[in-house]
């Protein structure tokens, strides 16, 4: 990368926001795609590729200015392109006589739930999946096609600094020498989000709070799960606790997947992806709780690093913390030495993330506020109701899984923010929660350029 080149659009990340708008760009203006990670398709595509193609998953179309008949054709061109380099064409969500079953299932669980104690709620959605293991053929394709276009990519290349430059060009420092650009499209995802909004904050960008979802990994045995997996590939629940009334939801549901540890600007998370070519007996999904923070302190992005942290502390450090469901709702601690444990019926399921290196047996209720446990084990009760053995004893709950999605940039219809030809897209920094909703705003920030060329 020539140091002091200018360039039509400099692109920060090569996950889906930032690979569309390059696709969308590419032999029209010339295209940089920068990304620190030394590959292309970021976490979501690269970890499990699930790719919702309803509007009510993963966008907000009021924020968006959408009307659902555009987001469901903008939805089918995104997918279009998954599946011309690749995605598996298999669909699921479109049974509708078993999806129909499933929502009289959970009608029935909430007229026998006394009113007012519990809300629970079935979201179909039609969903593809790639697989952890397939994505990445899918985003080579992606890349090199994008490539063959125009664009280019500069990867393993950190952007360490943005800031205005001569003739109201932007100049991004790296590594490899200082470039200018006429128009950022910043999609760093979520591992980049802390970062860019102090670096648009010095931009004088205007920025708001917004909520952040703090939850756990759920591990259950597949055949617990496999009646509804088999018709929705990520079931959607949504709950308002009794206790507190908050709002959790099931997200990210892998059926024979696998627990992973993911690290995350200096602390641990736990996630969860599927192969495609080969399945593990268990399966996966998380319960996310919805956080939003009034004064004094208002900052969930924090907020949030904090809770990390604190349940890495409990782990002994820089490790998760993995619980039986048995314990905790007995009010103990997992130990290693019960943890698979006959007697209490932990011998039931096996783990696919065991307590080790990196996986501490201990008590989420120690490791996270009360009120957000209170919360978790709510939720697994209400939806063993509707799917009962996922509150056996031997479920496995892993802490902590953060969400970071939460600052918010004030934008026009196509993401351009109060600085000039600077656009956000993405998760983490746009307005979009998933693969197919960032692919979605990358389109729509490059739209948003050519229109100001006079292209579109």
């Amino acid at each position: 990368m020539a140091a002091e080149k200018t360039w039509d659009v400099a692109v920060v990340g090569a996950g889906p926001a930032g690979m569309f708008a390059a696709r969308t760009l590419a032999g029209t203006l010339s295209v940089l795609v920068l990304d620190e990670k030394g590959r292309t398709g970021g976490a979501g595509a690269m970890t499990d590729g699930k790719l919702n193609l309803s509007p009510h998953i993963g966008l907000d179309l009021a924020e968006l200015q959408m009307t659902e008949e555009e987001a469901d054709a903008r939805i089918a061109a995104v997918d279009d392109v998954f599946v011309a380099h690749g995605a598996d064409p298999t669909v699921y969500g479109e049974d509708r006589e078993r999806i129909d079953a499933w929502l009289d299932r959970v009608s029935w669980v909430r007229r026998k739930t006394p009113k007012g104690e519990w809300d629970i709620t079935l979201r179909p959605a039609r969903q593809r999946h790639m697989g952890t293991d397939l994505a990445h053929r899918v985003v080579a394709r992606m890349t090199e096609s994008i490539t063959s276009a125009g664009a280019s990519f500069s990867l393993d290349t950190r952007v360490d600094g943005i800031s205005l430059g001569p003739g109201g060009l932007f100049a991004l420092r790296t590594a490899k020498g200082e470039l200018l650009a006429r128009y950022i499209v910043a999609a760093p995802g979520r591992d980049g989000a802390y970062w860019f909004r102090e670096a648009a904050r010095g931009l004088g960008v205007n920025t708001r709070y917004g909520a952040i979802d703090i939850g756990c990994r759920v591990e259950v045995a597949s055949p617990v799960y496999g009646e509804i997996t088999r018709v929705l590939y990520d079931p959607k629940f949504l709950f308002v606790t009794p206790t507190h009334g908050d709002r959790t939801r099931t997200f990210c549901t892998n059926p024979g997947g696998r627990v992973r540890v993911e690290a995350f600007n200096g602390f641990r998370l736990v996630n969860g992806d599927a192969l495609k070519t080969r399945k593990t007996a268990n399966t996966n999904f998380a319960i996310l709780n919805t956080v939003s923070m009034t004064e004094p302190i208002q900052d969930t992005t924090e907020m949030g690093r904090k809770v990390a942290e604190f349940a890495n502390f409990w782990g002994g450090g820089e490790s998760l913390v993995v619980q039986r469901l048995g314990d905790l709702m007995q009010g103990r601690r997992s130990r290693g030495e019960t943890f698979h444990s006959a007697a209490l019926g932990y011998d039931k399921m096996t783990p696919t993330l065991l307590p080790g290196p990196g996986v501490t047996p201990g008590d989420i209720s120690f490791a996270y506020p009360g009120r957000i446990v209170d919360n978790l084990r709510e939720t697994l009760t209400l939806l063993s109701r509707v799917i009962p053995g996922v509150a056996h004893p031997s479920t496995a709950i892993y802490v902590p899984e953060i969400k970071f999605y939460d600052t918010k940039y004030v934008t026009d219809r196509y993401l351009e923010t109060n600085v000039p030809n600077l656009f956000v897209a993405g998760d983490g920094v746009g307005k979009s929660r998933g693969i197919v909703g960032a692919a979605l705003n990358g389109c729509l920030a490059a739209e948003g350029i050519l229109r100001k060329e006079g292209k579109a």
